[in-house]
């Protein structure tokens, strides 16, 4: 073959095999595509070829990444070997189409001046996928690929997205990253992230306030270094840096105008769950009105609206750690689940329940835990944990707060602690559904931050004031109590601070 015939054969054999109908495993379409895919960064792909090419492979890394999402929301973590592999090539492929997006809007600044909208056509696509690039890694709860902060400023500045047209499609693919970055996607669920990338669209994003200069002082400002290949930065955790600022490379995000129509949301859900329950009809989550698009499938109205109120709470003000760390590295025992952590205060321990799990920071607040051999349940955030170092130690309940996973095989989680030690009990509300007690874990007073008792519960537990619990430690103790409002939901658990009734009925 002709040193010269080269490029021109790699890139007929890319069309080519672009033109073929995809094959049922996306790992082995993906392997393909990958062998294909450095045709597109050479410079002897001909101009007036290199757009529809990379639409057409745009398409085809699209349809690979749609069907692998749902092995993704599938599978339990730590993620098999092979599907993690998968996810990683996956998102190499989207960086490299991204890049020949950003490649092609440079060359068409540079030699091919066009209209402002064709730019931010481009950059919106790129974007997309670079989006997408962020939703597998969160997904498989592996940390964000190296370059992908970089090409996502990269292409917003060069199309335009970044201070273009506030409705424009660029600026929303770019506005969905940031407002997804700073919303703690490692301590959301797999169907929750997967949900609130759907979700995120024009009629909240176009309320982001995006600017170039340093933000001006405020809890919920976060700044964006858009030569870096970095996150935004809260900047109630690190001010923006004098050279930055000297320079003038520094923009300014703000997702608090977006937690507005967050608002409209959570207040339209509400209102239409009232409605719906009154009217003794099962309540399922329509459009926020004739005129808009509805809300994505893939969560329950309950999940929908606790999301949505940590949603707000995040873009209202950044969460600022107020307890120091403190790095040791010794072993303990996690129990992961709250009915398994139930079984073990009434005495069920199974086999393969119980396992090591090694510290690797704590604060008077909390932990880092690593797997170490193995993981016993589903792990995800939000779910309940135990955990002691002796034996002779109660265990101590906590939630999972965020979940990472570096490497194939292990899981990084963060703990809050809500509880130093727990009794198993039974709890039935009036109202409920269901007319069986629920498992339940009893929580001591933890002051400062628990004034009162409180009862730790399946996530759809709650359901009114007054309910009755039952603990059997021997002798079998009923009480009628009082809840005082619900301080924490997540998709898997409820805690609510409670008081015995002195009124029972």
């Amino acid at each position: 073959m002709d040193e010269t015939d080269a490029p021109s054969v790699a890139l007929q054999d890319l069309i080519d095999w672009l033109e073929r109908e995809p094959v049922d495993d996306p790992a082995v379409d993906l392997a393909a595509l990958k062998a294909r895919l450095p045709v597109l960064a050479g410079q002897e792909l001909p101009v007036d070829k290199r757009e529809a090419v990379l639409h057409a492979a745009a398409a085809r890394v699209s349809d690979i990444t749609g069907r692998l999402r749902p092995q993704l929301l599938a599978a339990h973590l730590p993620l098999p070997l092979s599907l993690y592999e998968t996810t990683e090539q996956a998102c190499s492929a989207l960086l490299d189409v991204a890049g020949a997006y950003a490649d092609l809007v440079d060359i068409s600044l540079r030699h091919w001046p066009r209209r402002s909208g064709e730019l931010t056509a481009l950059g919106a696509r790129g974007l997309t996928l670079v989006g997408e690039v962020f939703a597998l890694a969160g997904l498989a709860a592996a940390n964000t690929p190296f370059g992908a902060w970089r090409l996502a400023h990269r292409l917003a500045q060069a199309s335009g997205a970044a201070f273009g047209d506030a409705g424009a499609a660029a600026r929303i693919a770019y506005l969905r990253i940031l407002a997804v970055a700073v919303s703690q996607p490692d301590g959301l669920t797999a169907r929750e992230l997967a949900w609130l990338f759907d979700f995120l669209d024009e009629r909240i994003l176009e309320a982001a306030t995006l600017a170039s200069g340093a933000p001006s002082e405020g809890s919920a400002a976060w700044w964006i270094d858009p030569a870096a290949d970095a996150a935004p930065v809260a900047l109630s955790r690190n001010p923006v840096p004098a050279e930055l600022q000297g320079e003038g490379r520094v923009w300014a995000f703000n997702p608090r105008t977006m937690a507005q129509k967050l608002s409209e949301c959570i207040d339209w859900v509400t209102a239409h769950m009232t409605a719906a329950e009154l009217a003794g009809m099962q309540c399922e989550i329509e459009p926020l009105a004739a005129d808009e698009g509805g809300f994505p499938p893939g969560l329950a109205p309950l999940e929908t609206l606790a999301l949505l109120r940590r949603l707000r709470m995040h873009w209202m003000a950044t969460p600022v750690r107020e307890q120091p760390r403190r790095q040791h590295q010794y072993m303990v025992q996690v129990c992961v689940g709250l009915k398994s952590v139930w079984e073990l205060g009434c005495g069920r321990r199974e086999q393969g329940q119980v396992l090591e799990w090694v510290v690797l920071n704590e604060s008077p607040g909390g932990y880092a835990v690593m797997s170490v051999a193995g993981v016993a349940g589903e792990v995800e955030a939000g779910i309940a944990v135990a955990l002691r170092r002796d034996p002779e130690q109660p265990w101590s309940v906590c939630v999972v707060r965020w979940v990472r996973s570096e490497n194939p095989g292990q899981v990084e989680l963060g703990l809050q602690l809500i509880g130093p030690s727990f009794q198993s009990v039974r709890v039935g509300f009036r109202g409920a559904s269901s007319p069986h007690p629920s498992p339940a874990l009893a929580l001591p007073v933890m002051e400062p931050v628990r004034r009162h008792p409180a009862m730790l519960a399946l996530s759809g537990t709650y359901a009114s004031r007054r309910f009755v619990f039952v603990r059997d430690l021997g002798h079998v103790y009923v009480a009628q109590a009082r809840a005082l409002g619900l301080d924490m939901q997540t998709p898997s658990i409820e805690l609510f601070q409670y008081e015995i009734d002195p009124y029972p009925i």
